[in-house]
């Protein structure tokens, strides 16, 4: 399947022209990545935002080696990550590890911007998606932070 194909079927680009899925056909490539590859790292230049095409990724916050990752969000194929560059960051906020072989689109995150700000509605409904992604992914942070508070006895006051 090419990268047209790939683009035209997804949710993310459905108010996009014709014209325009083409368009970002021409700066997008399937990436492949080995299982443990790191995809970005925190702080990185974002030059890319990805859409899951098959393996597994996870996304975790920076840590140092001897201390705890805390996982941001396990993405699904056909999602979209790495998207702080859509929304005027020059860094990445995460970190993107294959926990599988993984194959990724990279759509080149500068070009994939100006093309939003020519086309008003196009840019305001894949900026919806990009928030609603935002969103589900810090419900479901917020869901796992009290689940392990629940777990933390608490002991009434003598």
């Amino acid at each position: 399947m090419n990268v047209a194909t790939v683009l035209k079927g997804h949710e993310l680009l459905k108010h996009l022209s014709v014209e325009e899925v083409d368009k970002i056909s021409t700066f997008a490539e399937r990436k492949r990545y080995g299982k443990g590859e790191i995809l970005f790292r925190h702080g990185e230049k974002a030059s890319y935002v990805f859409v899951l095409l098959s393996g597994s990724v996870l996304l975790h916050l920076p840590a140092k080696p001897e201390e705890f990752q805390i996982a941001i969000a396990k993405i699904e194929q056909g999602e979209l990550f790495g998207l702080s560059p859509l929304l005027g960051s020059e860094t990445y906020t995460a970190e993107a590890d294959c926990t599988e072989d993984t194959e990724v689109l990279a759509i080149d995150a500068q070009k994939f911007r100006s093309l939003l700000h020519g086309d008003c509605l196009a840019g305001f409904c894949v900026m919806s998606e990009v928030a609603q992604a935002y969103f589900n992914r810090y419900i479901q942070l917020l869901g796992r932070l009290q689940g392990v508070v629940s777990e933390i006895p608490m002991h009434a006051a003598a």
